[in-house]
Protein backbone atom coordinates (compact mmCIF):
# COMPACT_ATOMS: atom_id res chain seq x y z
CA UNK A 1 0.00 0.00 0.00
CA UNK A 2 2.92 2.36 0.63
CA UNK A 3 3.72 2.33 -3.08
CA UNK A 4 0.15 3.43 -3.83
CA UNK A 5 0.89 6.54 -1.76
CA UNK A 6 4.38 7.04 -3.20
CA UNK A 7 3.12 6.78 -6.78
CA UNK A 8 -0.32 8.31 -6.41
CA UNK A 9 0.50 11.43 -4.38
CA UNK A 10 2.92 13.12 -6.83
CA UNK A 11 0.60 12.26 -9.74
CA UNK A 12 -2.34 13.86 -7.91
CA UNK A 13 -0.28 16.94 -7.04
CA UNK A 14 0.94 17.23 -10.65
CA UNK A 15 -2.65 16.93 -11.88
CA UNK A 16 -3.74 19.74 -9.56
CA UNK A 17 -0.78 21.83 -10.73
CA UNK A 18 -1.91 21.33 -14.35
CA UNK A 19 -5.28 22.84 -13.43
CA UNK A 20 -3.99 25.91 -11.58
CA UNK A 21 -1.98 29.06 -12.27
CA UNK A 22 0.24 31.50 -10.44
CA UNK A 23 1.62 30.90 -6.96
CA UNK A 24 -0.61 27.89 -6.33
CA UNK A 25 0.73 26.23 -9.46
CA UNK A 26 4.29 26.75 -8.25
CA UNK A 27 3.49 25.38 -4.79
CA UNK A 28 1.81 22.27 -6.20
CA UNK A 29 4.64 21.67 -8.67
CA UNK A 30 7.24 21.89 -5.91
CA UNK A 31 5.16 19.55 -3.76
CA UNK A 32 4.83 17.05 -6.62
CA UNK A 33 8.61 17.02 -7.07
CA UNK A 34 9.27 16.86 -3.34
CA UNK A 35 7.33 13.62 -2.82
CA UNK A 36 9.60 11.26 -4.82
CA UNK A 37 12.66 13.02 -3.40
CA UNK A 38 11.36 12.57 0.15
CA UNK A 39 10.55 8.88 -0.20
CA UNK A 40 13.82 8.24 -2.02
CA UNK A 41 15.68 9.98 0.78
CA UNK A 42 14.14 8.22 3.77
CA UNK A 43 14.21 4.70 2.30
CA UNK A 44 16.31 2.02 3.92
CA UNK A 45 19.74 1.20 2.51
CA UNK A 46 18.38 -2.12 1.22
CA UNK A 47 15.91 -0.49 -1.20
CA UNK A 48 17.88 -0.58 -4.45
CA UNK A 49 20.95 -2.79 -4.72
CA UNK A 50 23.25 0.06 -5.74
CA UNK A 51 22.66 1.85 -2.45
CA UNK A 52 24.72 -0.76 -0.65
CA UNK A 53 26.94 -1.44 -3.68
CA UNK A 54 28.35 2.09 -3.87
CA UNK A 55 25.91 4.60 -2.36
CA UNK A 56 26.62 4.22 1.33
CA UNK A 57 30.39 3.91 1.11
CA UNK A 58 30.66 6.77 -1.39
CA UNK A 59 28.79 8.99 1.07
CA UNK A 60 30.89 7.79 4.04
CA UNK A 61 34.10 8.51 2.13
CA UNK A 62 32.84 11.93 1.04
CA UNK A 63 31.92 12.73 4.64
CA UNK A 64 35.29 11.68 6.01
CA UNK A 65 37.68 13.00 3.36
CA UNK A 66 38.71 16.43 2.18
CA UNK A 67 37.68 17.68 -1.24
CA UNK A 68 40.94 17.03 -3.10
CA UNK A 69 41.50 13.66 -1.45
CA UNK A 70 37.98 12.44 -2.16
CA UNK A 71 37.82 13.66 -5.76
CA UNK A 72 41.17 12.00 -6.47
CA UNK A 73 40.41 8.69 -4.73
CA UNK A 74 37.00 8.32 -6.39
CA UNK A 75 38.00 9.55 -9.85
CA UNK A 76 38.16 5.97 -11.15
CA UNK A 77 34.87 4.97 -9.50
CA UNK A 78 32.36 7.70 -10.34
CA UNK A 79 32.17 10.66 -12.69
CA UNK A 80 33.37 14.01 -11.25
CA UNK A 81 29.91 15.61 -11.24
CA UNK A 82 28.50 12.83 -9.11
CA UNK A 83 31.58 12.90 -6.88
CA UNK A 84 31.16 16.65 -6.40
CA UNK A 85 27.52 16.12 -5.42
CA UNK A 86 28.58 13.37 -3.01
CA UNK A 87 31.23 15.55 -1.37
CA UNK A 88 28.87 18.51 -1.00
CA UNK A 89 26.15 16.35 0.54
CA UNK A 90 28.78 14.71 2.73
CA UNK A 91 29.20 18.11 4.43
CA UNK A 92 25.59 17.88 5.62
CA UNK A 93 26.20 14.57 7.39
CA UNK A 94 22.80 13.31 6.26
CA UNK A 95 22.66 10.19 4.10
CA UNK A 96 18.92 10.73 3.69
CA UNK A 97 19.50 14.19 2.25
CA UNK A 98 22.14 12.68 -0.05
CA UNK A 99 19.69 10.12 -1.47
CA UNK A 100 17.01 12.78 -1.79
CA UNK A 101 19.35 15.09 -3.72
CA UNK A 102 20.22 12.28 -6.16
CA UNK A 103 16.50 11.79 -6.81
CA UNK A 104 16.04 15.55 -7.23
CA UNK A 105 18.69 15.61 -9.97
CA UNK A 106 16.75 12.84 -11.71
CA UNK A 107 13.11 13.85 -11.43
CA UNK A 108 13.40 17.65 -11.57
CA UNK A 109 15.14 18.16 -14.95
CA UNK A 110 12.89 15.57 -16.58
CA UNK A 111 9.60 16.81 -15.13
CA UNK A 112 10.33 20.52 -15.64
CA UNK A 113 11.28 19.85 -19.26
CA UNK A 114 8.02 17.99 -19.84
CA UNK A 115 6.16 20.80 -18.07
CA UNK A 116 7.60 23.35 -20.49
CA UNK A 117 6.49 21.28 -23.50
CA UNK A 118 3.13 19.92 -22.31
CA UNK A 119 1.95 22.29 -19.60
CA UNK A 120 -1.54 20.80 -19.18
CA UNK A 121 -0.68 17.10 -19.20
CA UNK A 122 2.38 16.81 -16.96
CA UNK A 123 0.48 14.56 -14.56
CA UNK A 124 0.69 11.74 -17.11
CA UNK A 125 4.46 12.23 -17.36
CA UNK A 126 4.70 12.00 -13.58
CA UNK A 127 2.58 8.84 -13.68
CA UNK A 128 4.83 7.08 -16.18
CA UNK A 129 7.91 8.31 -14.32
CA UNK A 130 6.71 6.90 -11.02
CA UNK A 131 5.56 3.59 -12.52
CA UNK A 132 8.57 2.93 -14.76
CA UNK A 133 11.54 5.19 -14.05
CA UNK A 134 11.28 5.96 -10.32
CA UNK A 135 11.91 2.33 -9.28
CA UNK A 136 14.91 2.23 -11.61
CA UNK A 137 16.23 5.50 -10.17
CA UNK A 138 16.26 4.01 -6.68
CA UNK A 139 18.86 1.54 -7.94
CA UNK A 140 20.74 2.93 -10.97
CA UNK A 141 21.18 6.28 -9.26
CA UNK A 142 24.13 7.73 -11.17
CA UNK A 143 22.91 6.63 -14.57
CA UNK A 144 19.38 7.89 -14.10
CA UNK A 145 20.70 11.41 -13.50
CA UNK A 146 22.37 11.15 -16.91
CA UNK A 147 19.19 9.73 -18.45
CA UNK A 148 17.13 12.67 -17.20
CA UNK A 149 19.53 15.30 -18.52
CA UNK A 150 19.89 13.47 -21.85
CA UNK A 151 16.13 13.62 -22.38
CA UNK A 152 16.25 17.41 -22.19
CA UNK A 153 18.57 17.36 -25.24
CA UNK A 154 15.65 16.26 -27.41
CA UNK A 155 14.93 19.87 -28.28
CA UNK A 156 18.44 20.25 -29.70
CA UNK A 157 17.70 17.34 -32.04
CA UNK A 158 14.44 18.97 -33.10
CA UNK A 159 16.24 22.21 -33.88
CA UNK A 160 19.04 20.37 -35.74
CA UNK A 161 21.73 21.68 -33.37
CA UNK A 162 24.15 18.80 -33.86
CA UNK A 163 27.25 20.48 -32.42
CA UNK A 164 25.45 21.74 -29.29
CA UNK A 165 23.78 18.35 -28.85
CA UNK A 166 27.08 16.50 -29.06
CA UNK A 167 28.86 18.83 -26.64
CA UNK A 168 25.95 18.68 -24.19
CA UNK A 169 25.82 14.86 -24.18
CA UNK A 170 29.60 14.58 -23.78
CA UNK A 171 29.42 16.94 -20.80
CA UNK A 172 26.71 14.78 -19.23
CA UNK A 173 28.82 11.67 -19.83
CA UNK A 174 31.82 13.38 -18.25
CA UNK A 175 29.96 14.71 -15.23
CA UNK A 176 27.53 11.92 -14.35
CA UNK A 177 27.75 8.62 -16.25
CA UNK A 178 29.87 7.47 -19.17
CA UNK A 179 27.03 5.46 -20.71
CA UNK A 180 25.44 8.75 -21.77
CA UNK A 181 27.62 8.61 -24.89
CA UNK A 182 25.21 5.93 -26.15
CA UNK A 183 22.63 8.69 -26.47
CA UNK A 184 24.68 10.26 -29.28
CA UNK A 185 23.08 7.72 -31.60
CA UNK A 186 19.72 9.34 -30.83
CA UNK A 187 20.53 12.32 -33.03
CA UNK A 188 20.80 10.56 -36.41
CA UNK A 189 18.03 8.09 -35.55
CA UNK A 190 15.54 10.78 -34.52
CA UNK A 191 16.42 12.98 -37.51
CA UNK A 192 15.79 9.98 -39.78
CA UNK A 193 12.50 9.32 -38.03
CA UNK A 194 11.42 12.93 -38.52
CA UNK A 195 12.30 12.65 -42.20
CA UNK A 196 10.25 9.47 -42.41
CA UNK A 197 7.15 11.41 -41.32
CA UNK A 198 7.92 14.45 -43.45
CA UNK A 199 8.11 13.49 -47.10
CA UNK A 200 9.22 16.95 -48.27
CA UNK A 201 12.37 16.91 -46.14
CA UNK A 202 13.13 13.19 -46.24
CA UNK A 203 16.82 12.66 -46.98
CA UNK A 204 16.15 9.32 -48.69
CA UNK A 205 12.89 10.38 -50.30
CA UNK A 206 10.12 7.82 -50.54
CA UNK A 207 12.30 5.03 -49.13
CA UNK A 208 13.13 7.01 -45.96
CA UNK A 209 11.04 4.70 -43.76
CA UNK A 210 12.55 1.53 -45.17
CA UNK A 211 16.12 2.78 -44.82
CA UNK A 212 15.51 4.20 -41.34
CA UNK A 213 14.17 0.94 -39.92
CA UNK A 214 16.86 -1.02 -41.77
CA UNK A 215 19.53 1.06 -40.04
CA UNK A 216 17.84 0.57 -36.66
CA UNK A 217 17.56 -3.18 -37.27
CA UNK A 218 21.24 -3.28 -38.29
CA UNK A 219 22.28 -1.53 -35.08
CA UNK A 220 20.37 -4.08 -33.01
CA UNK A 221 21.85 -6.91 -35.09
CA UNK A 222 25.38 -5.64 -34.41
CA UNK A 223 24.59 -5.26 -30.69
CA UNK A 224 23.22 -8.81 -30.36
CA UNK A 225 25.79 -10.54 -32.56
CA UNK A 226 28.92 -8.66 -31.51
CA UNK A 227 27.82 -7.59 -28.04
CA UNK A 228 30.19 -9.91 -26.19
CA UNK A 229 33.12 -8.66 -28.26
CA UNK A 230 32.20 -5.06 -27.48
CA UNK A 231 32.06 -5.88 -23.78
CA UNK A 232 35.55 -7.39 -23.92
CA UNK A 233 36.84 -4.24 -25.60
CA UNK A 234 35.36 -1.73 -23.14
CA UNK A 235 35.92 -3.74 -19.95
CA UNK A 236 39.61 -2.71 -19.56
CA UNK A 237 38.72 0.99 -19.85
CA UNK A 238 37.40 1.14 -16.29
CA UNK A 239 37.47 -1.28 -13.38
CA UNK A 240 33.71 -1.13 -12.86
CA UNK A 241 33.14 -2.19 -16.47
CA UNK A 242 34.99 -5.46 -15.93
CA UNK A 243 31.88 -6.70 -14.15
CA UNK A 244 30.29 -7.05 -17.56
CA UNK A 245 32.66 -9.90 -18.39
CA UNK A 246 31.22 -11.99 -15.56
CA UNK A 247 27.61 -10.77 -15.92
CA UNK A 248 26.27 -13.42 -18.26
CA UNK A 249 23.10 -12.78 -20.20
CA UNK A 250 19.68 -14.01 -19.22
CA UNK A 251 16.59 -15.19 -21.04
CA UNK A 252 14.26 -13.13 -23.20
CA UNK A 253 12.75 -10.24 -21.26
CA UNK A 254 9.07 -11.15 -21.58
CA UNK A 255 7.76 -8.09 -19.73
CA UNK A 256 9.64 -5.79 -22.10
CA UNK A 257 8.41 -7.87 -25.04
CA UNK A 258 4.83 -7.24 -23.95
CA UNK A 259 5.69 -3.56 -23.55
CA UNK A 260 6.87 -3.47 -27.16
CA UNK A 261 3.67 -5.13 -28.34
CA UNK A 262 1.46 -2.71 -26.38
CA UNK A 263 3.38 0.32 -27.65
CA UNK A 264 2.99 -0.84 -31.24
CA UNK A 265 -0.70 -1.65 -30.75
CA UNK A 266 -1.53 1.73 -29.19
CA UNK A 267 0.42 3.49 -31.92
CA UNK A 268 -1.71 1.75 -34.51
CA UNK A 269 -4.87 2.88 -32.67
CA UNK A 270 -4.27 6.61 -33.00
CA UNK A 271 -1.93 6.93 -35.97
CA UNK A 272 -4.47 6.32 -38.77
CA UNK A 273 -6.77 8.92 -37.23
CA UNK A 274 -4.04 11.57 -37.35
CA UNK A 275 -2.23 10.67 -40.56
CA UNK A 276 -4.51 12.79 -42.74
CA UNK A 277 -3.93 16.10 -40.98
CA UNK A 278 -0.12 15.86 -41.14
CA UNK A 279 0.22 18.25 -38.20
CA UNK A 280 3.51 18.94 -36.47
CA UNK A 281 2.16 17.40 -33.28
CA UNK A 282 1.21 14.22 -35.12
CA UNK A 283 4.73 13.90 -36.53
CA UNK A 284 6.20 14.55 -33.10
CA UNK A 285 4.00 11.88 -31.54
CA UNK A 286 5.02 9.38 -34.22
CA UNK A 287 8.71 10.06 -33.55
CA UNK A 288 8.28 9.81 -29.78
CA UNK A 289 6.36 6.57 -30.23
CA UNK A 290 9.12 5.14 -32.43
CA UNK A 291 11.88 6.05 -29.96
CA UNK A 292 9.87 4.54 -27.10
CA UNK A 293 9.44 1.32 -29.08
CA UNK A 294 13.18 1.24 -29.80
CA UNK A 295 13.82 1.63 -26.06
CA UNK A 296 11.50 -1.24 -25.20
CA UNK A 297 13.32 -3.49 -27.70
CA UNK A 298 16.67 -2.45 -26.21
CA UNK A 299 15.64 -4.14 -22.94
CA UNK A 300 16.40 -7.40 -24.73
CA UNK A 301 20.12 -6.54 -24.54
CA UNK A 302 20.01 -8.39 -21.23
CA UNK A 303 20.33 -11.54 -23.37
CA UNK A 304 23.97 -10.53 -23.95
CA UNK A 305 24.71 -9.31 -20.42
CA UNK A 306 22.20 -8.62 -17.68
CA UNK A 307 23.20 -5.03 -16.98
CA UNK A 308 23.31 -4.03 -20.66
CA UNK A 309 19.56 -3.49 -20.56
CA UNK A 310 20.44 -0.25 -18.75
CA UNK A 311 21.16 1.30 -22.14
CA UNK A 312 17.42 1.03 -22.80
CA UNK A 313 16.72 3.60 -20.08
CA UNK A 314 17.96 6.43 -22.30
CA UNK A 315 15.23 5.67 -24.84
CA UNK A 316 12.26 4.44 -22.79
CA UNK A 317 12.53 7.74 -20.92
CA UNK A 318 10.88 9.22 -24.04
CA UNK A 319 7.63 7.74 -22.74
CA UNK A 320 7.50 10.73 -20.38
CA UNK A 321 7.21 12.91 -23.50
CA UNK A 322 5.16 10.55 -25.64
CA UNK A 323 2.25 9.97 -23.26
CA UNK A 324 1.74 13.68 -22.38
CA UNK A 325 1.80 14.48 -26.11
CA UNK A 326 -1.05 12.00 -26.57
CA UNK A 327 -2.94 13.56 -23.67
CA UNK A 328 -2.97 17.04 -25.18
CA UNK A 329 -6.47 18.32 -26.02
CA UNK A 330 -5.44 18.81 -29.65
CA UNK A 331 -4.23 15.23 -29.97
CA UNK A 332 -7.70 13.76 -30.48
CA UNK A 333 -9.76 11.10 -28.76
CA UNK A 334 -7.90 8.18 -30.35
CA UNK A 335 -4.57 9.51 -29.08
CA UNK A 336 -5.88 10.06 -25.55
CA UNK A 337 -7.39 6.58 -25.60
CA UNK A 338 -3.98 5.16 -26.46
CA UNK A 339 -2.41 7.16 -23.64
CA UNK A 340 -4.87 5.72 -21.11
CA UNK A 341 -4.22 2.20 -22.36
CA UNK A 342 -0.49 2.76 -21.87
CA UNK A 343 -0.91 4.16 -18.36
CA UNK A 344 -3.10 1.21 -17.34
CA UNK A 345 -0.59 -1.20 -18.87
CA UNK A 346 2.28 0.32 -16.88
CA UNK A 347 0.35 -0.18 -13.65
CA UNK A 348 0.37 -3.91 -14.42
CA UNK A 349 3.99 -3.64 -15.62
CA UNK A 350 4.98 -2.13 -12.26
CA UNK A 351 3.30 -4.97 -10.37
CA UNK A 352 4.84 -7.67 -12.57
CA UNK A 353 8.39 -6.32 -12.87
CA UNK A 354 8.96 -4.65 -9.51
CA UNK A 355 6.52 -6.28 -7.09
CA UNK A 356 6.41 -9.89 -8.31
CA UNK A 357 9.82 -10.23 -10.00
CA UNK A 358 11.68 -7.89 -7.66
CA UNK A 359 13.24 -5.76 -10.39
CA UNK A 360 15.98 -3.41 -9.15
CA UNK A 361 15.38 -4.74 -5.61
CA UNK A 362 13.16 -1.80 -4.68
CA UNK A 363 10.15 -3.74 -3.42
CA UNK A 364 9.04 -3.94 -0.71
CA UNK A 365 9.65 -0.33 0.24
CA UNK A 366 10.95 -0.14 3.80
CA UNK A 367 11.89 2.84 5.93
CA UNK A 368 12.97 2.78 9.54
CA UNK A 369 12.45 6.55 9.68
CA UNK A 370 8.81 6.25 8.56
CA UNK A 371 8.21 3.02 10.46
CA UNK A 372 7.45 1.13 7.24
CA UNK A 373 8.48 -2.48 6.77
Amino acid sequence: MIYCLIIGLPVLLAYCADKTKGALNVILTVAALFVPCFFAGVRDETVGTDVLTYGIWTFNAAEAQGFTEFMHSYAAISAPGFNLLSWIMGRTGSFELYLGSIQALTVCPLYLYVRRRYRKSTWSAMAIYMLLLFPISLNAMKQMIAVSFCLTAYELIERKKFAKFTIYILIIALLFHQTAVVFLVAYPIIRLLYGMHDGQNAFFGKVQGLITWTIIAALFFIAFVFGNLLIELIAPIKDSYSYQLQASGSRLNYSALVMTAVLIATYLIWRPKNRANGSGLSKEQAVLASVSIIGSIAFQLNIIATSLLRFAYYFVSFLTLYIPSLMKDSAGKAARRSAWILLIFFVFYFVQVYVINGGNAVYPYTSVILGVG
